[in-house]
């Protein structure tokens, strides 16, 4: 089970739809939950099930009776922006932990990260809450810089303790997401698409073999994530 936690903005949706097309290149049995607002994965619909999820109105039981669903390998949650101290209410309240292990599941909870302070804070308080029953997965968000201090200088060391895997995810211009999303299609047939400016699916197609190889190349990640 994957779960992508963090702020709001910093690109847990765009993970996600980048680890389905890498995933399903590999024909894994996947199946995607979105919380805030299924028309975002709209355009996965034809390769992937994607179910809703209201954390707030109980429909979490979904999930859990996917714990016991054979014919899938991979669930993946995009969870709501913030709402951290919730997420954990519904962990503890159906005590997750132990039901993953239950039913042989393992956890990866994914965080975006930005340059804000926040960020920190957010995984200072997963790691403080979740200690070791979960894996967790930092994707260095380059779109808003490649520096991340805060990161570094608070929590870096303490996150390679724990086990905790880095990849990271380059900066693509604003102009070749928009057109990504024009395309309504999943982010890997965008680099096909004769609509799309060539020069704009030339760096499409490197952002995503940057990302893929990001994770390929850190060892643990690619274990984390299923691959």
């Amino acid at each position: 089970m994957i779960m992508t936690v963090g702020d709001s903005r910093v690109g847990k949706s765009t993970v996600i739809k980048l680890l389905i097309d890498l995933l399903q290149s590999q024909n894994r049995k996947i199946k995607v939950y979105n919380h805030d607002n299924l028309q975002r994965f709209k355009a996965y619909e034809t390769v992937v099930t994607i179910d809703s999820l209201d954390f707030f109105r109980g429909e979490t039981d979904k999930i859990l009776q996917d714990l016991n669903n054979d014919e899938l390998e991979i669930i993946m949650v995009d969870m709501p922006g913030q709402y951290l101290e919730k997420i954990c209410q519904y962990i503890q309240r159906t005590d997750l932990f132990s039901l993953l292990v239950d039913y042989q599941w393992s956890l990866t909870f994914v965080q975006p990260i930005s340059q804000r302070i926040d960020c920190v804070n957010y995984l200072k308080s997963l790691l403080e809450f979740a200690i070791d029953n979960t894996n967790y997965v930092l994707v260095k968000n380059q779109y808003f810089g490649e520096i991340f201090r805060d990161y570094q200088e608070i929590m870096q060391s303490k996150f390679r303790i724990i086990g905790g895997a880095e990849i990271e995810l380059t900066r693509l211009h604003r102009d070749h997401y928009e057109a990504i999303e024009r395309t309504a299609k999943p982010i890997s047939q965008c680099v096909t698409d004769t609509s799309v400016y060539l020069v704009y699916r030339t760096y499409i197609y490197h952002w995503i073999k940057n990302f893929h190889a990001s994770i390929r190349n850190e060892t643990i990640a690619s274990k984390y994530l299923g691959i």
